[in-house]
């Protein structure tokens, strides 16, 4: 079984409704409705864009305190397409997906929003290495939204979420490949942007 199928379970298995407890809402965020984004500067020229086609979360939130908690989020690595097929082949040897499959969050600790934004603290687990890491949160809205595929009558509790965080690559061990040196940037930022839904 891929391991980003198995995390997938694994999220789903934690969100069952046999496991909720206390008042904050559980929250998951289906691959369908995860937009996550990657970027680097290319040649000192320009930002290389990039998006992971697969994608999924989930996290616990008590909208009487505003607070968001066990934030857990699983990125296929391998997933991800770029527009030039010579930073992809390139990105990809940076990135090495065949040998590190995963990228992964996990919140640490409970975050509180102050005017819908926050910082968000864990461990970021990227290229095989695991950094503490924190990511900038926006709160966008909580609102009813339309199942999949356009239902409008059938709506269910939903959550708009954003995140974005910038990582040094050679924190994680990311260096440059003998045939390409210096042609990425030292940082990496990540762009997450959720649908989330209550399971």
């Amino acid at each position: 079984m891929h391991p980003f199928i198995s995390r997938l379970l694994f999220l789903v298995f934690l969100l069952s409704p046999s496991l909720a407890f206390g008042t904050p809402a559980k929250y998951y965020v289906p691959p369908s409705q995860f937009s996550a984004a990657f970027q680097i500067m290319d040649r000192g020229l320009s930002n290389v864009l990039g998006l992971f086609q697969k994608a999924t979360g989930s996290f616990a939130f008590d909208d009487s305190a505003k607070t968001i908690a066990h934030l857990k989020i699983a990125i296929d690595a391998e997933s991800l397409t770029v527009a030039n097929p010579g930073a992809a082949r390139d990105l990809a040897e940076l990135l090495k997906p065949d040998d590190f499959p995963e990228i992964v969050f996990m919140a640490t600790a409970e975050s509180a929003f102050k005017d819908n934004k926050s910082e968000i603290k864990g461990t970021l687990t990227l290229h095989g290495v695991s950094k503490p890491a924190a990511f900038n949160a926006t709160l966008n809205q909580a609102a009813s939204v339309a199942q999949q595929g356009g239902n409008l009558s059938r709506k269910e509790p939903g959550m708009g979420l954003s995140l974005k965080g910038s990582f040094k690559r050679a924190d994680f061990n990311m260096g440059d490949e003998p045939e390409m040196p210096g042609r990425f940037g030292d940082t990496i930022t990540l762009m997450l942007e959720m649908q989330a839904l209550e399971p």
